[in-house]
C-alpha cells in the first residue's frame, strides 16, 4: 500500500488529518493544569474538554484534590464545579485556600453505582457545570465508552477517578494518568494514554498545600536537597556514686514515661543512706 502523502490531500482534510506519532491539532479548549510542564505535554495545553481524563491512583480520596486544584481555580465563577460520589466529604476551607470557593462547590453522594452511572450522564449532556470529578472505582469498559459519547458536548473537564488496579483494562478515556504520592510534598505522574506519542517515563510535580506554603522550611520543598544530619555523640557514663539521669520520653503516647528503674546495687546503696 503506497504512504500517504499529505501534500497530495485536499487542504480541508489535510487540516483534519492526525497521526499517532503526533500530538493531536484538533482544537481542545479547557483549562491549565498549573504546571507548565505538565500542560507541555497534553494536547490543547491543559486540561482538556469534551472528553474524559481518568485517573487512577493507589488509594482514593488522597490526591485527587492536588492534583485537580490549581486547574479548578481557572473554571468559570458562574458554574459550579461538581463532586459525584467522593469517598470523603470535601473539605471547604481546604478547597477555599486552593481557590475554589465553598459556594461554587455541589457536592452529590449516592452509594449506589447506577445512580453515580446515570447523574454523571445527565449532567453530561446537560453542560450543567464547569468541571466534573466523578469517582467511579466499579465502571466496566462499555460504561466509560458511553461516558466518553456524552462528554463530546460537555465543555469543561471531566475527571473520573479509578483505582490503579484498573490501567490494565481497556478504556476509551482519551486521556489516562497514573498519579502517586511523591515526597517530599510531590506528586509523581504518569501518562498512560493521550492523544498523541507514548510518554516516556514520569513527570515530578511540586503540589504543597497552600496552607503550608508560608510556614513549611525551605530544605523541605520538592527539588531541595535535604540536609545532613547531625552525627549523634556517644556518652560514656562511668561507675560511680552518682547516679546519670536521662530523658527518657514515651514516643507513641507523645508524654514523659515512668522512670527507668535504677540498678540493684544503687537501690541498695540509697536505701543504706536513708537509714
Amino acid at each position: 500500500m503506497p504512504k500517504l502523502d499529505a501534500l497530495s490531500l485536499p487542504p480541508a482534510v489535510n487540516v483534519q488529518l492526525w497521526r499517532g506519532d503526533h500530538m493531536v491539532r484538533a482544537p481542545m479548549a479547557g483549562i491549565p493544569t498549573g504546571w507548565d510542564a505538565l500542560d507541555a505535554e497534553l494536547p490543547g495545553k491543559g486540561w482538556p474538554s469534551q472528553c474524559l481524563t481518568e485517573v487512577l491512583q493507589p488509594q482514593a480520596g488522597t490526591l485527587e484534590w492536588r492534583l485537580t486544584g490549581r486547574g479548578l481555580q481557572q473554571c468559570p465563577a458562574h458554574k459550579p464545579v461538581i463532586a459525584l460520589g467522593p469517598p470523603l466529604p470535601p473539605h471547604a476551607s481546604g478547597l477555599a485556600q486552593s481557590g475554589l470557593a465553598p459556594g461554587q462547590l455541589v457536592w452529590i453522594h449516592s452509594s449506589r453505582p447506577q445512580d453515580q452511572l446515570w447523574a454523571l450522564e445527565q449532567l453530561l449532556k446537560a453542560n450543567a457545570a464547569a468541571a466534573l470529578l466523578a469517582w467511579l472505582p466499579q465502571v466496566q469498559p462499555e460504561q466509560i465508552r458511553r461516558l466518553q459519547i456524552s462528554a463530546q458536548q460537555f465543555e469543561g473537564p471531566v475527571f473520573v477517578f479509578r483505582p490503579e488496579s484498573s490501567q490494565h483494562q481497556a478504556s476509551a478515556a482519551p486521556l489516562r494518568l497514573l498519579v502517586r504520592s511523591s515526597q517530599p510534598w510531590s506528586l509523581q505522574l504518569q501518562l498512560l494514554k493521550r492523544r498523541g506519542p507514548v510518554h516516556q517515563g514520569t513527570l515530578e510535580l511540586p503540589a504543597v498545600p497552600p496552607s503550608l506554603q508560608a510556614v513549611l522550611p525551605a530544605r523541605l520543598w520538592p527539588g531541595t536537597v535535604p540536609l545532613p544530619q547531625p552525627a549523634t555523640a556517644a556518652v560514656s557514663v562511668s561507675s560511680s556514686n552518682t547516679a546519670l539521669s536521662l530523658p527518657y520520653h514515651d514516643t507513641d503516647l507523645g508524654r514523659p514515661a515512668a522512670p527507668l528503674p535504677l540498678p540493684r546495687s544503687q537501690r541498695a546503696r540509697q536505701s543504706s543512706l536513708l537509714h
